[in-house]
């Protein structure tokens, strides 16, 4: 029985892991006003709350809290958001939840990420083939026209960039990185803003349980980066591994060490005779 439930567990294992996911966030409800962004709506003055939007098995992570300062309240969130918000006019903040092309990449509902160690979790190892990613509306027109409060000037080309670096993580080990840049204009015939979806490749990063992001980019100061560290994404693809041969191998492996086993003591146990009487080992 220990024999066959072994090989029984790899098969389960590895063929049970075949298959594929392509995370559309259409499984998230979204409230009247077209955004979650984990607000439970009882926190007050000094507390936060971290829990990760979960869409089809992918835990987004998400911390959202009310900080207070010079007498006033005010509430902040970063990670993951969820959005169907349609705005591709309102230039500042208050439209963070917009994403520029107008609406999800062909669905309603679309991801945002925001700063710096937004992470999502697959909810078993394996590849993430990428996802389609574009600008928000505040990031882009602060890119293009610069925000009405002068913290971000549009970028310049040559030389301007505002890019996002992906990394991938298998436990704790790094498992690589992969860059996409939301606007490049680092040499006069770079292709400019973003201004739609794009795929955003990230099987580069092999076998992983869980992927950071972090921005970069040519406005920045003192106080770090100037642009609006926020993207959109949608249709992320998650591929779990094929069936391994291996897998196959050892399991097959262990049925013939198995098979020779009975037979060892199924020899040693049957009767023989010797001098004409039986006899047993």
């Amino acid at each position: 029985m220990w024999r066959l439930g072994a090989c029984g567990v790899l098969l389960v294992v590895f063929a049970g892991s075949a298959g594929g996911t392509t995370v559309t966030f259409e499984d998230v409800a979204l409230p009247a006003a077209g955004y979650v962004n984990g607000d439970p709506g009882n926190l007050s003055a000094g507390q936060s709350v971290s829990n990760p939007i979960v869409s089809q098995g992918v835990s987004f992570a998400n911390t959202f809290g009310i900080d207070s300062y010079g007498g006033y309240d005010y509430p902040y969130w970063y990670g993951f958001a969820v959005s169907d918000v349609v705005n591709t006019t309102d230039p500042d903040f208050t439209n963070q939840y917009a994403a520029y092309p107008g609406g999800g990449y062909g669905s309603s509902n679309y991801g945002v990420a925001y700063a710096d160690n937004a992470v999502l979790t697959l909810p078993a190892a394996g590849n993430v083939a990428g996802f389609w990613i574009a600008n928000t509306t505040y990031a882009y027109l602060a890119m293009t026209s610069g925000d009405p409060y002068g913290f971000t000037a549009p970028l310049a080309a040559p030389g301007g960039y505002f890019r996002v670096t992906a990394e991938g993580f298998l436990g704790a080990t790094s498992t690589g990185t992969a860059d996409f840049y939301l606007a490049d204009l680092r040499t006069l015939a770079s292709p400019g803003v973003l201004a739609s979806w794009a795929w955003f490749d990230l099987s580069g990063l092999g076998l992983v349980d869980s992927v950071s992001f972090s921005f970069s980019g040519s406005d920045s100061g003192p106080y770090g980066l100037n642009t609006p560290a926020y993207f959109a994404m949608d249709s992320l693809v998650y591929i779990v591994p094929e069936p391994s041969a291996f897998a196959m191998l050892v399991c097959g492996g262990l049925l013939l060490v198995a098979a020779r086993l009975r037979r060892s003591r199924a020899s040693k146990a049957a009767p023989r005779l010797v001098g004409g009487r039986e006899e047993r080992a």
